[in-house]
């Protein structure tokens, strides 16, 4: 298994098949937003998802970024792994001011 970067996303794979990724926005210089963790069925989630937070707790670190964090895993291992890059207001998640996801327009269809 290895981890690859690319920017706004992790995965580790193992030979050509994804197991893991995580996906982060990049708001500006000074704040990232860690939006996603994918952990594929029937594999150690907790393990994977660890191993992509370390890494991007490291990639955020050496930026000198700020980071708030969408995904509901992400939130609960800082709630138990603190850390100071995380920024002091946090995206909610839930209720009515929760960041909802776009729109799509169901009369635009593409074609191949």
């Amino acid at each position: 298994m290895t981890i690859t970067e690319r920017p706004g996303e992790l995965t580790i794979v193992d030979g050509s098949r994804l197991l893991a990724s995580l996906h982060y926005l990049c708001l500006d210089k000074a704040t990232w937003v860690l939006e996603q963790i994918f952990v594929r069925p029937a594999q150690p989630a907790t393990a994977l998802a660890e191993q992509l937070i370390k890494r991007f707790t490291k990639l955020a670190t050496t930026a000198q970024v700020r980071v708030k964090l969408l995904d509901p895993y992400a939130k609960r291992y800082f709630a138990t792994h603190p850390t100071d890059f995380l920024a002091v207001h946090q995206l909610p998640v839930s209720g009515a001011d929760a960041v909802q996801p776009v729109t799509l327009h169901p009369d635009h269809i593409e074609e191949e």
